[in-house]
């Protein structure tokens, strides 16, 4: 199968495959789509699109692509369009149990990213393509076969999309992800209609009053004029030195409506006017400043949008008039009315035709795609059509609602580390001090667990089925297999004498230093050589005759049941040498449970606050260290206070000073002998030292 096209950045593609009855799949389309329509109607009518808005167009089906309705939205800088669609989509699936959905971006299979701690481990990018999609409002992923059966009903390898389509249709319930994963992606999107009200702000600007009364009719237009001066260039601001169409002369103080994204884009932009545009601004200590400052930037956003505007073109033809008798508005307009869009409104009543107006722009927008006009047609039309009263305009301002708050633009450290925690999923809740036994358990656990080119395991992982790793089997193993025989049993003899190999005349020192080494080994074994164990207390006298044992903190109850007296063994065949416990008295016993957790309390202190490997391994294994509190600085001494007169008189004479007295009781201190010059040798062994 051909390399499907990546996504483009800031980008979502969705695709939505009706039950086709192969009959008249072009009609069977068209009426899923205003059936898509006017089910999501009601959400993204009044909806601000950061870019582009929620759109479908019907797309013919191929060999390997079924007839479906394509999407493509550019949400830029607001993920949160993003998501609204993924909502959308999953309101789709719910209302219309046929449809079956498919949504990718930049990263591929997003959706994926929101439930990667309960994913099965054979998913990834490369081996989840066409496997993941939207169906009966529930996530499906179509699993790899694991049976010879499985062959005959799952695609081995990257399935195509009509294959992939009819497997989700056929076989739902093997196709759907886990419980984990449902509850994982449910948790993102459950916030929403709501959310969508509580990211939208409302502010005042001091605006021209055509552009008051353009913004008024249609609330949506406001993001083009903020993305226009947002992404302004010095070519665009030659147009603002006129100001043809929004001129300062006729500025109101309007209430805006805009999404928290736009608001922040258009207040963090610092701007300075053109002096001849004729706008002017007052001082930053003015309560009028904020006002003045958003609408210039406004005004200056669509002046440069509606200078891109062809006017030698006609722009009526750009549109398309629905016509009343038309068989598919009539099915949309009634699939409105059928789900409660007017509100209980009465027809013709002013409310209604608000609403029938929203509509019918929303339609001839989504049905005659070919047709769609661009935002400054649509803002040039409006400038033409409404009209405004100045004067009523202004006297209104009085009346307006105040502004919005917008404290949430500055978020404390604190707020910052609520919504970390929240997006990982760690609990507000959790004790500010970390059990140091779990620290220790912990990374033992880590240790035990399997790492490989993907990647190491965390303890808490789902453990799913395959190839696991007995860390503990494999020692004793390897310790087994490097065991010596014993000596004293008869049965024992070397492998080499089935083949009558003697060694015994060969003189070893004329052997290359390979052979030296290996033959001085099977000496060793033909004498009986030492064990495993034998070696490890080898290493241990060793490191007890050196400073490195000091630095690891030491466990002197394991010192003090180890040097308890043990009843001699008369066995001399079970008789073992003595530990290095039993040897040396002030041998004490590593800690490794102190040792690990001050390690890694170190590595984190090291860390200074940023993300690092200690951090890292404790967040996945769900292990929060609280910060280190400094103490205060203890107080410095006071300095004595000098005494008064009084005092002086108060206090005892002091015993006279003794006089006459000999050299050697004098309280002169007695000379010392110079110290010896450094020789050869000394210089040597403190040069040995310092190294």
């Amino acid at each position: 199968m051909a390399e499907r096209k990546k996504v483009s950045e800031d980008c979502v593609e969705y695709r939505i495959f009706p039950a086709l009855n192969g009959i008249d799949d072009h009609q069977t389309l068209l009426h899923a789509l205003d059936t898509c329509l006017a089910l999501v109607s009601p959400h993204v009518v009044d909806h601000i699109w950061h870019n582009d808005p929620f759109q479908l167009t019907p797309v013919d089906g191929s060999k390997d692509c079924p007839s479906h309705l394509y999407g493509k939205t550019t949400f830029g800088d607001n993920i949160e369009d993003e998501w609204f669609i993924v909502y959308l989509l999953f309101e789709l699936s719910r209302q219309s149990p046929e449809l079956v959905i498919q949504v990718q971006d930049i990263d591929g299979e997003f959706l994926l990213i929101e439930a990667a701690d309960v994913l099965p481990k054979w998913v990834n990018p490369d081996t989840a393509e066409n496997r993941v999609f939207i169906h009966k409002n529930e996530l499906h992923i179509i699993p790899m076969p694991q049976t010879p059966a499985d062959v005959t009903v799952l695609p081995a390898s990257t399935p195509s999309l009509q294959e992939a389509v009819n497997c989700v249709r056929k076989f739902a319930s093997r196709t759907r992800a886990n419980n984990g994963v449902q509850k994982a992606l449910k948790a993102r999107i459950t916030e929403y209609p709501e959310k969508i009200q509580e990211n939208i702000h409302h502010t005042h600007c001091y605006i021209p009053a055509n552009l008051a009364a353009v913004l008024e009719r249609r609330p949506s237009l406001v993001s083009a004029g903020v993305q226009a001066f947002y992404l302004r260039d010095p070519i665009d601001l030659q147009v603002c030195r006129t100001m043809q169409y929004f001129r300062p002369g006729t500025r109101v103080t309007s209430r805006v409506k805009m999404t928290r994204c736009l608001y922040a884009q258009l207040k963090q932009q610092k701007f300075q006017p053109d002096k001849r545009s004729g706008f002017t601004l007052p001082t930053t200590s003015n309560p009028k400043h904020t006002s003045h400052d958003l609408g210039m930037k406004l005004a200056h956003g669509f002046e440069i949008l509606c200078s891109k505007c062809n006017e030698n073109e006609e722009r009526s033809q750009n549109g398309h008039s629905v016509r009343p008798n038309d068989a598919r508005w009539k099915r949309y307009l009634q699939f409105l009315k059928d789900k409660g869009f007017f509100k209980g409104e009465i027809e013709g009543s002013k409310k209604y035709n608000e609403l029938l107006y929203k509509a019918r722009e929303f339609y001839q927008q989504q049905a005659f795609p070919a047709k769609r006009r661009t935002v400054a047609d649509e803002v040039m039309d409006l400038l033409d059509k409404v009209t405004f009263d100045i004067d009523a305009m202004r006297r209104n301002e009085g009346n307006l609602l105040p502004p919005d708050d917008d404290s949430w633009l500055n978020i404390s450290p604190e707020e910052l580390e609520t919504l970390l925690m929240k997006r990982s999923g760690v609990s507000n809740g959790s004790s500010p001090s970390a059990d140091l036994g779990q620290v220790a358990s912990g990374m033992k656990s880590f240790v035990d667990k399997v790492s490989g080119v993907d990647g190491a395991e965390f303890p808490g992982e789902a453990d799913e089925e395959g190839i696991q790793f007995d860390s503990t089997g494999f020692i004793s193993a390897m310790t087994k297999m490097f065991e010596f025989e014993d000596p004293n049993d008869g049965n024992s003899s070397s492998d080499m004498e089935e083949y009558g190999w003697d060694d015994s005349d060969i003189d070893v020192d004329d052997q290359p230093p390979v052979v030296q080494t290996e033959k001085r080994k099977q000496s060793v074994k033909s004498a009986g050589g030492p064990s495993v164990q034998d070696y490890m207390d080898l290493m241990d006298r060793e490191l007890s005759q050196t400073s490195v044992g000091k630095s690891f903190e030491k466990d002197p109850i394991v010192k003090e049941q180890a040097s308890e007296p043990k009843p001699p063994q008369n066995d001399t065949k079970t008789k073992k040498k003595k530990s290095i416990a039993e040897e040396d008295d002030d041998f004490e016993p590593v800690n490794i449970d102190i040792n690990i957790v001050k390690n890694m309390l170190e590595s984190m202190n090291a860390q200074s606050g940023l993300a690092g490997p200690a951090t890292n391994i404790f967040s996945s294994m769900g292990i929060q260290i609280p910060k280190e509190t400094k103490e205060p600085p203890s107080r410095p001494p006071q300095p004595r206070r000098r005494s008064s007169g009084t005092e002086d008189r108060n206090r005892p004479p002091a015993p006279p000073k003794p006089t006459n007295l000999p050299v050697s009781q004098g309280r002169q201190r007695p000379q010392r002998p110079p110290p010896p010059k450094p020789t050869s040798l000394h210089r040597q062994q403190s040069k040995e030292t310092n190294v």
